[in-house]
């Protein structure tokens, strides 16, 4: 039944993030990186790793990330930035996942050095949230 509902609210409440996830998992696994791999699902979540992109993204129930050590708290991380699609829903794209892509450009370019990654405080909710196991279902494994 919890995952009927988590399918829903990803397909409604979460639908612009959900399809631009989808998009870009038949992108990544197609064209990008046909090395990539779905992990499984996990939480109702489809974890991909991929070997040629760098870093991690996270589109509704997709989840992107590097194969590199420590990819774990990657993943975790990008599953904090999707509780926060599901609790923001239509407004993930534009209040999290812009900033986000924004803020990754700039670190990349070595804009503000002085300023960790996660001091961002879209990236510091995430790291909240990936900290905090949902009540619904057990926690995130490797």
């Amino acid at each position: 039944m919890e995952s009927l509902v988590f399918k829903l609210l990803n397909w409604t409440w979460c639908l612009p993030q959900t399809l631009c996830g989808f998009c870009w998992s038949i992108a990544v696994r197609g064209l990008l990186d046909r090395q990539a791999e779905e992990m499984g699902l996990r939480r109702d979540v489809h974890v991909i790793r991929y070997n040629r992109l760098r870093g991690g993204v996270s589109l509704g129930p997709y989840l992107f990330y590097q194969a590199v050590s420590g990819s774990h708290h990657l993943v975790r991380h990008e599953y904090g930035h999707y509780r926060q699609s599901l609790l923001l829903g239509p407004l993930y794209l534009p209040l999290i996942g812009l900033p986000s892509i924004c803020w990754a450009a700039m670190k990349k370019a070595g804009l503000f050095p002085a300023y960790p990654y996660l001091l961002f405080p879209t990236e510091r909710w995430a790291e909240r949230l990936a900290k905090q196991p949902p009540r619904h279902q057990p926690e995130l494994e490797n």
